[in-house]
């Protein structure tokens, strides 16, 4: 008998364990009713929460929503009486029963029976929409990419944006239909990005999944765009960068506020900024850095010839300096700079007397030269200063000009075209001047410094300010046309056509990697292989700003003028370009192997980054 009673007390202490245990093999309880609210909306997230025991492992949960059966994600696993928070969108109205089954999460076939029903009811609401995304062509790792999207809702909900990008989501605040969002985000690496885009209602309604490609690369977008702080409007002088202390600048005049701006060239935050003397006014001509005296010498529309300190912008002197209600409003064109001495043109007054003036830069203040006078006919753009000190410019009247440091008298004046306005020189190495004619038809000159043409070329349309690389002349044209000329022949060794509505009315920029760039009156930025004119890349500015930035602007002339050219774009000295646009300054990322071509004999507007016009 004694082994009966062993038996039994084992079969008990068995029976024991498992009422404390539970039989490992059996499936998890029957959950309860699953409890949330109890109305939702079309097109919303509906949650609601289910709980249950197991005697081991885990649970999953299959939910009948009655339109649809669902399991937990694989991943989704709960323990005993931990509760699930479950979802679900219905996209038409009625009221369903829901339902929940638990399974093992280890043996799905050990399954529960569904639980009571849930009824809940689904009211009409219409799903919001994405309009569309607007896109930039190019993200540039590691600089902020912007994109813009728009949506609407039907029932005049409010919206927001939830962006999800390859690491990490961007939600919005909610925001009245219709909705314009711009969120941005920061790229670690080189890829064709995958993004998803919606747009959620505050019933939490989610648009249809808009899916968006963004090209990811080094060069050729914009690393940062900079508007001026209040207006927003459109920049108006050619840029000028310069080192201010270890600090790269960029620099540039508004037209909209009458305040000339300096921002950092690494980022584009706002440091310094200026305004002319009556504050109402414009600065005119694009801006050149004395570089022995740290000033930047601009004019005014206002009739002052400003020299604004490079370190803190403020006006170190002006002339004639004038009291504000005594002011010649005759603008100043471009300067160029040798040393400390300063030549500008400025437009003629009442008499239609205009002409050239020199002036010396001491710093803190000014000493007026002499001036050569033009009577019924004025300076076109800015001048440029040979190697021999002597002074080249252009006239409205079809003249190019040679003057001495002194601007005493001509050495000799060269008519090229009678009564036809000519685009400022530029000078090669041999001593050739190299001009267009800014009307039809638009002639291109290379004149000797001996006055005798060298030869002549038809373009097809006017041609802006030529740039010289270190064997071809480049120049854009307003038919949007890009040539490569070669300078000792004047034959055409390229060109390149963009196409109807396209113009280039600025200078381009010679790059020492073998690239050159030019800028078109719609802000896009060409990058193009100099021995053959291949298309690298194009970068449209405009995509970069907040909405695309299509609206606004100034239109910019297509003529020189003195001081109504269009406004050039520059170079840092690590290869990024700096296009001034119709509605903002952008730095467009370039190559470090890239900077300006320090070989070229003229390869930007006014040659160097100080825009000093000096050979």
């Amino acid at each position: 008998m004694t082994w009966r009673k062993t038996a039994a007390t084992a079969l008990l202490a068995l029976v024991v364990v498992l009422c404390m245990t539970g039989c490992p093999n059996k499936p998890p309880a029957t959950p309860g009713a699953p409890w949330g609210a109890d109305s939702t909306w079309t097109y919303s997230t509906y949650t609601c929460s289910v709980v249950t025991t197991v005697s081991k492992g885990t649970i999953r949960y299959v939910m009948d929503w009655q339109n649809a059966i669902d399991t937990t994600d694989a991943g989704a696993t709960y323990a005993s009486k931990e509760t699930a928070a479950v979802t679900h969108v219905w996209d038409s109205v009625g009221t369903y029963q829901i339902k929940a089954q638990a399974i093992r999460g280890d043996d799905p076939a050990k399954a529960s029976d569904f639980s009571p029903a849930k009824s809940v009811k689904v009211i009409l609401n219409q799903r919001p929409v994405v309009d569309s995304v607007l896109v930039p062509p190019v993200a540039v790792m590691g600089a902020p990419t912007n994109i813009t999207v728009y949506g609407h809702d039907d029932d005049g909900d409010s919206l927001r944006a939830i962006v999800k990008w390859p690491k990490g989501d961007t939600t919005t605040e909610f925001t009245p239909t219709p909705c314009e969002f711009t969120v941005n985000n920061i790229f670690d690496k080189i890829e064709d990005a995958e993004v998803h885009v919606q747009v959620q209602d505050w019933k939490k309604a989610k648009s249809v999944d808009t899916v968006i490609h963004i090209t990811v690369q080094l060069e050729g977008g914009v690393l940062w765009p900079w508007q001026s702080p209040v207006e927003k409007g459109t920049m108006w002088t050619s840029a000028l960068v310069a080192m201010s202390g270890a600090t790269e600048v960029v620099m540039s005049a508004s037209f909209d506020e009458q305040k000339f701006y300096q921002v950092r060239a690494s980022n584009g935050n706002d440091m310094k900024n200026v305004s002319t003397k009556s504050g109402a006014d414009d600065f005119t001509g694009g801006p050149a850095l004395c570089e022995v005296t740290g000033n930047v010498i601009v004019g005014g529309e206002d009739g002052e010839l400003y020299a604004l300190s490079l370190s803190s912008l403020t006006r170190a002197w002006e002339w004639p300096d004038k009291k504000v209600d005594s002011l010649t409003y005759l603008p100043w064109g471009a300067p160029a700079i040798n040393g400390y001495d300063i030549y500008v043109g400025r437009e003629p007054d009442t008499d239609n007397v205009g002409g050239l003036y020199k002036f010396t830069d001491n710093a803190t203040s000014v000493t007026p030269g002499p001036t050569y006078l033009l009577q019924f006919q004025s300076v076109v753009d800015a001048p440029a200063i040979d190697v021999d000190n002597s002074v080249y410019f252009t006239t409205d009247s079809g003249y190019l000009i040679k003057i001495d440091k002194d601007l005493t008298s001509p050495l000799w004046r060269k008519l090229l075209m009678p009564g036809a306005e000519i685009g400022g020189p530029i000078i090669g190495t041999d001593g050739w001047v190299f001009c267009a004619v800014n009307d039809t038809p638009a002639v291109m000159f290379a004149v000797g410094p001996d006055s005798v043409t060298k030869w002549t070329l038809l373009l097809d349309g006017v041609g802006s300010r030529p740039a010289l690389g270190q064997s071809a002349l480049f120049v854009g044209t307003d038919q949007g046309t890009v040539y490569s000329i070669n300078p000792t022949t004047g034959s055409i060794n390229w060109q390149k056509s963009f196409g109807q509505g396209i113009a280039f009315n600025t200078t381009p920029i010679v790059a020492a990697n073998g690239y050159v760039y030019i800028q078109s009156d719609l802000d896009v930025l060409y990058c193009l292989n100099q021995a053959d004119g291949t298309q690298i890349w194009a970068c449209d500015c405009n995509y970069y700003l907040p909405g695309g930035g299509r609206s606004g602007g100034r239109n910019r002339p297509h003529v020189a003028g003195l001081t109504d050219y269009s406004a050039n774009p520059s170079i840092t000295s690590t290869g990024n370009i700096i296009v001034v646009g119709q509605q903002a300054l952008f730095c467009v990322a370039g190559y470090a192997a890239g900077p300006l071509d320090a070989s070229a004999a003229w390869p930007k507007w006014q040659k160097n980054l100080s825009n000093t016009g000096k050979k």
